[in-house]
């Protein structure tokens, strides 16, 4: 997950220290290789190359890097220095990286990059928006940067995923198999630092970016796939992980699978304000 807390400044000593094992944790693994590479599916089909988009929380960069590597501007911006840190060397050794501008910002301060918009899309990848506690706020600060019309991709926590609840009862942890459906918010302290996690459901995330943004599409990844923790099994059967990516990819968008997964994929529409209004008042 990336993101952080709603006050200024909490949430960056947490990602610096998660900067040190991030790749290794979850970019580096064979599950979660599978999940970027569908979320990358998603960017490829609504950015063009010669756009220019802005990246939440863009954590190690690697996001930046591939859209950057298929001719695609990118403003790239997370809370964490160190995350900032390897994105930039990331980018360094690349034939993209001149296409990427990394900044040190939280989400919570978008609305400070209002002289570098407007933006053809914008993104937000695993679960970076789960840990905004105003998302409402966010939602119309990012906006006001965008050209109307502009798609938006965000990748936010599931609800309800089969996988976590069986795989945590098959080793007795009631609590851990619950936690997603029991605690809509939950809250994890290193040292001074806290980091807030909010999990709302679809209607709620599709309802806090209304009226200023549309629903075009939405689909879950890691239905069939099993979650990262899951990793030291999954390297032993790798092509059952490939098969099963396979069937994520066919089912992902289909009720009432989508529902059952570890991540959804919402892909908005930017309205224009004169639109936004008229529909705000008309509900």
């Amino acid at each position: 997950m990336r993101g952080i807390e709603a006050r200024t400044g909490i949430g960056k000593a947490y990602w610096d220290i998660a900067a040190e094992t991030y790749e290794r944790d979850f970019t580096g693994t064979l599950i979660g290789q599978t999940r970027r590479r569908a979320v990358w599916r998603r960017l490829e089909r609504i950015f063009q190359p010669g756009q220019r988009v802005l990246e939440l929380n863009c954590g190690t960069g690697i996001d930046a890097v591939h859209l950057a590597g298929r001719g695609i501007r990118v403003l790239a911006c997370d809370i964490s220095p160190a995350m900032i840190h390897r994105a930039r060397r990331l980018a360094c050794v690349t034939s993209a990286g001149e296409g990427i501008d990394f900044r040190v910002l939280a989400t919570e301060k978008i609305s400070i990059l209002a002289n570098d918009g407007p933006f053809d899309g914008a993104f937000s990848n695993f679960s970076g928006l789960n840990c905004v506690e105003n998302l409402s706020a966010v939602v119309e600060d990012l906006a006001l940067l965008l050209k109307p019309g502009a798609p938006v991709l965000v990748c936010m926590m599931g609800r309800f995923v089969p996988w976590e609840i069986a795989w945590f009862l098959a080793h007795g942890n009631w609590e851990r198999a619950m936690h997603r459906l029991g605690q809509r918010q939950s809250r994890c302290r290193v040292e001074q630092d806290v980091l807030t996690i909010c999990r709302p459901r679809v209607k709620e995330i599709v309802s806090l970016f209304a009226p200023r943004f549309r629903l075009r599409h939405w689909r879950g990844i890691g239905i069939a796939v099993p979650p990262s923790y899951t990793e030291l099994s999954a390297r032993r059967f790798p092509g059952i992980i490939t098969l099963l990516a396979a069937l994520d990819a066919r089912i992902g968008g289909l009720p009432p699978f989508r529902n059952m997964a570890d991540q959804v994929v919402l892909e908005f529409e930017a309205r224009s304000l004169p639109e936004a209004v008229n529909d705000a008042s008309g509900q």
